[in-house]
């Protein structure tokens, strides 16, 4: 297994382990880097195996409905520095930026074919460019580690880095992507990160910074290339027999069916509990991601996504579940659902965003109704910026949601604050797992470090409110 280049040995014994390739002992051939490179790949299944917990659950739109409770403490905003969720948030990302760091620096003075150094470059580039731009959104300032760590003293002489810095280093990563990655690849490599993917983060990275007037010509360029498309279909974005299709800009890549466990397990975990296989197979359905009445509501009359992005099932409970990643696995991780990391309709609505936000409504909304229509709904018009502005929004919010954007949109919006006090509100005494217990502190626009990290590294610092 290619992880197992990145696995240290102990240096109190004077043996090497028989299990165990050392990097200096690797690389030394171009198979060697691109079985590398798929590692790094690979590890991208483990971090958006249960990326919802920190980037849905916490929002208006998700809720654990009582039978998660190992992740309540992200559904009701009560983490705490040992919260689990949070922690391997923090490991599982540093795991993949070292994969990166080292594929990076081994393949920067090695002999091979152009192309295909330059891809695998852009490729390890981009996954760190994207682990960074998460950290930072949940955490605030961390630590910037971006070249191969040797030694145990030299890991802990990180400390952490102004957020500034990290987005400096974040739109570097996504800069080179852009010039060394492919426009498009074989279908034998379907799946992999394009130059359009670099350039869609990039965007993303330019709004959430409100850098609108830089996102404007890198999404348009997008938008430009005619690489993709809506789908007529909402549904059909995510059908397991259209995998890669035209509005997937970049997802990540699950092997379902092999018996090897390498596919998603998203199918059963999203699944209401209770259903047993009328809605999946393989597991046990675990109302995980599971919906909230609020954004079952948020969908205008008749728009043709709604039965496919949250549905009720009549319990005691009345649960809402998502009908996006439908699959009948043989068994637990064999589904072959693919985690959507950027949709062409993100693009779309991103794109409608930063031109409204340099002034011209004019651009901005056709693309927010080519999105709405697609739904059946009728145009917007006449909309002013702020109105445009909230629209845009609430049509990210409906035509994104259990994609692990919503959290992400509160954050950079800077409304976290103010749309879960309101819900809290509206919700205390109606609906909804303990909504009472909801904490919605100033101090919750940010993660804590873990309790593990400082303990290991107490100059790491922590953030206000913990």
């Amino acid at each position: 297994m290619v992880m197992a280049l990145f696995a240290s040995c102990s240096d109190f014994l004077d043996i090497e382990s028989p299990t165990t390739v050392r990097t200096d002992a690797y690389f030394k051939s171009t198979s060697d880097f691109t079985s590398a490179v798929s590692g790094v790949y690979n590890g991208l299944r483990s971090y958006y195996g249960n990326f919802y917990e920190v980037a849905e659950l916490p929002s208006d739109n998700a809720q654990i409905n009582g039978y998660n409770l190992g992740v309540a403490p992200l559904d009701q905003l009560t983490w705490i520095t040992s919260t689990a969720s949070i922690q391997n948030r923090w490991t599982i990302s540093y795991a993949l930026v070292a994969r990166a760091n080292v594929v990076e620096a081994r393949l920067t003075n090695f002999e091979m074919e152009k192309a295909l150094k330059d891809q695998y470059l852009g490729e390890v580039r981009f996954i760190r460019a994207l682990m960074y731009f998460n950290l930072v959104q949940f955490f605030g300032d961390v630590p910037l580690v971006v070249k191969e760590i040797t030694s145990e003293n030299e890991a802990y002489s990180y400390k952490r880095s102004p957020v500034a810095e990290i987005y400096a280093q974040v739109e570097r990563d996504l800069l080179s992507a852009v010039e060394l990655l492919p426009d498009a690849y074989n279908a034998a490599n379907a799946g992999r990160i394009t130059k359009g993917a670099a350039r869609s983060l990039l965007g993303k990275v330019y709004v959430t910074n409100k850098q609108f007037d830089k996102a404007v010509p890198v999404l348009k360029s997008v938008v430009a290339s005619d690489q993709y498309k809506l789908l007529p279909q909402y549904a059909s974005v995510f059908d397991i027999a259209n995998k890669n299709n035209a509005e997937m800009v970049f997802a990540v890549q699950y092997l379902g069916g092999t018996g090897f466990s390498e596919g998603s397990n998203f199918s059963i975990l999203f699944a209401p509990f209770g259903s047993g296989t009328e809605i999946t197979s393989g597991g046990i359905p675990a109302s995980a991601n599971g919906g909230t009445l609020d954004l079952f509501n948020a969908f205008e009359a008749g728009d043709l996504r709604k039965p496919v992005s949250i549905a009720f099932w009549p319990t005691t409970d009345s649960l809402y579940y998502t009908r996006k990643f439908l699959d009948k696995p043989v068994a637990s991780n064999e589904g072959k659902n693919d985690w959507p990391v950027i949709r062409y309709s993100d693009v779309l609505l991103l794109l409608s965003e930063a031109y409204n936000e340099t002034g011209t409504v004019s651009d901005a909304l056709p693309l927010i109704n080519a999105v709405r229509k697609r739904a059946g709904l009728a145009n917007l018009s006449g909309l002013d910026q702020a109105a445009l502005r909230s629209a845009i929004q609430h049509e990210r919010r409906v035509e994104l949601c259990f994609e692990g954007h919503r959290w992400f949109d509160l954050l950079r919006t800077g409304t976290m604050l103010s749309t879960m006090r309101a819900y809290k509100e509206k919700y205390i005494k109606y609906g909804g797992y303990l909504v009472p217990n909801y904490e919605v502190t100033d101090a919750k626009v940010r993660f804590p470090v873990p309790f593990r990290e400082l303990s290991l590294n107490p100059e790491l610092g922590q953030n206000d409110g913990y």
